[in-house]
């Protein structure tokens, strides 16, 4: 704070800190009423947002300070307001229930002398700050590595990640029976009628519960989105289709009716611009199975500890107890490892593509790409030697990238180079923008579709 690094003296008066906050946000409500947004060059335009964004983070670290303080008098009751949480939404413009977290986040925050000077700093937003005040509350020595790990510039999906992470292996498994109670308890899905039309909704449930249909889910968006030619709709909007179609055929998600890529993953060589327009002219694919990954030692030990996994591909960390309680169901494949090697698949078939597969899953659990972190709808890429130029398929050669960074590697010439939990993410010598990029991609589509034609579709495909 402004107190701890000043003589008594020069410490500013609250009149003084007063104004100079004022004057602050008056210059920054000069700068965006100034209306010259359209005429500014995107490169412009990028570094007036990145400098905005510092300023939302000061901001929400001012907050975070302050906040407590008028919970703590009572001034808020003053305003007519009959909580604090009342009266921060107010202000800020948020709902009570979003205002209620940032107070519960700041008040934690107030207890832990690193995440306070973190906040004096200005370094969090107030999602940061969520995150680790929430796992503050089950790992009380968590702030340092997840400040650390924010320093090292992750991304707040990475954050999240490893905050999850940290509380999963910090639950007893008392604690873990009565979690999981609770979410049963509060399972829900719900919708409405947006004001501006269509319609939205969410749900809530247990983990496992949603293993059971997830792969299925996401496998079936994957094909479609392929077919499509990675293109036009978004992976999400496909996931929709998916997920109303399932629900509206003839047995519905659990009828095993549908198919997609064994693991719900992408190859740079399967479906789409790169191998045709639709996969699923012929038979679709076996149903894909849900994979479960655990550490050998977590398994015999019956929980994890520090670095050591026990995820449901896809969804995140379970624990020990969950994941074994699916293991008399079909449909599951466990994978379990020690240390960097493979121990066991728990498959009938063990051919050596599936081999080096399951050992892709488990070294890139996220996307490679530095700062990315996206889980989901990971495709597998020949980081060296592309697929097209008989680029073999060993797993030297492979990289799990999500389809927005596989997509800035195939057309905008970006480059993954070092070795997996040191990879660096190279730019091209003039980065091209995503409307370049849209148009490679445009014709690259059209070439494979013309090539698609002239070759036989049921020739051998090369592995």
């Amino acid at each position: 704070m402004v107190a701890a690094t000043l003589p008594i003296e020069a410490v500013p008066s609250e009149a003084a800190l007063r104004a100079d906050l004022s004057q602050a946000v008056a210059l920054l409500r000069g700068v965006i009423g100034h209306p010259v947004p359209g005429a500014l060059c995107g490169r412009v335009a990028k570094e007036f947002v990145a400098l905005f964004s510092e300023a939302e983070r000061a901001a929400a670290s001012g907050v975070a300070l302050y906040a407590p303080r008028v919970v703590e008098s009572g001034e808020y009751a003053k305003e007519g307001d009959g909580s604090a949480a009342d009266w921060l939404g107010k202000v800020s413009g948020t709902s009570s229930g979003a205002a209620k977290g940032r107070l519960a986040a700041a008040e934690r925050a107030a207890k832990d002398p690193r995440l306070t000077k973190a906040l004096h700093d200005g370094d969090l937003s107030s999602a940061q700050l969520a995150v680790v005040a929430t796992t503050l509350a089950e790992v009380p020595d968590a702030a340092g590595p997840l400040l650390e790990l924010m320093d090292q510039g992750a991304s707040h999906k990475e954050l999240s990640d490893a905050a999850t992470h940290m509380r999963a292996a910090s639950r007893s498994r008392e604690d873990e029976r009565l979690r999981r109670a609770r979410v049963h308890t509060n399972r829900h899905f719900r919708w409405h009628q947006d004001d501006n039309g269509g319609i939205r909704g969410g749900f809530f449930c247990d983990e496992v519960e949603f293993a059971r249909v997830a792969p299925r889910l996401e496998a079936e968006a994957k094909r479609r989105w392929k077919a499509a030619g990675n293109g036009g709709d978004s992976l999400e909007a496909h996931r929709l289709d998916a997920f109303i179609d399932l629900l509206s055929g003839p047995g519905g998600l659990g009828s095993g009716g549908c198919g997609g890529d064994g693991d719900g993953g992408g190859d740079d060589h399967d479906g789409g611009p790169d191998g045709g327009p639709d996969r699923g002219r012929g038979p679709r694919p076996a149903a894909p199975r849900t994979l479960i990954i655990v550490n050998a030692e977590s398994l015999r030990r019956g929980t994890t500890e520090g670095d050591e996994l026990c995820e449901i591909e896809g969804i995140g960390p379970v624990s020990v107890a969950a994941a074994t309680e699916l293991l008399s169901e079909g449909g599951f494949q466990y994978l379990v490892k020690e240390g960097f090697d493979i121990k066991t698949v728990t498959k009938s078939t063990r051919v050596i593509a599936n081999c080096i597969d399951m050992a892709l899953i488990v070294r890139d659990r996220v996307c490679a790409r530095p700062g990315c972190g996206n889980s989901l709808g990971l495709e597998r890429d020949h980081r060296q030697l592309d697929y097209g130029k008989d680029g073999p398929t060993e797993l030297e050669n492979l990289v799990r990238l999500c389809p927005e960074c596989h997509r800035l590697k195939t057309d905008g010439g970006w480059r993954l180079e070092g070795r997996p939990g040191a990879w660096k993410w190279v730019a091209p010598a003039k980065p091209p923008s995503a409307q370049q990029m849209a148009r490679v991609r445009k014709v690259a589509v059209a070439k494979a579709k013309a090539a698609f034609v002239k070759r036989d579709p049921s020739g051998p495909r090369r592995t």
